[in-house]
């Protein structure tokens, strides 16, 4: 981990800036399963570390690799999150219905596909 402290922040707070901005931009593009392929924890000698995933979704074009960047203000939360993964997790990623290519994963998606349907109240007893 090189550089200045301040570089790091910056870099982290723009990153995340970024990626908020990208989160609203693509809330009414399609979801999917992904199947992770590989992931590598990027660590620049200026700016924040991050963890890179790669994975594949069947589009309408076929077998479609996409990719994502995950800033993390400190390199060891940024290997934590990466030995979490598994090639055996199918995320669920946010594809751009008129570009197939542009893609974006959200832990928060993850959590939203992870919670069971609920029940219409009105059938409850």
């Amino acid at each position: 981990m090189g550089g200045l402290v301040i570089d790091i922040i910056l870099m982290y707070l723009f990153k995340s800036a970024v990626r908020v901005f990208d989160f609203f931009k693509s809330s009414k593009w399609e979801r999917t399963r992904a199947s992770f392929k590989d992931w590598d924890v990027v660590d620049p000698a200026w700016g924040c570390p991050s963890v890179k995933l790669y994975y594949e979704f069947v589009s309408r074009k076929g077998l479609t690799k996409g990719w994502d960047e995950i800033p993390f203000y400190m390199r060891w939360h940024a290997r934590t999150y990466a030995e979490s993964l598994s090639r055996g997790l199918r995320p669920m990623i946010r594809v751009n219905p008129e570009n197939p290519e542009e893609t974006q994963f959200f832990e928060l998606d993850q959590k939203a596909a992870a919670r069971p349907e609920r029940a219409d109240r009105a059938a409850l007893p």
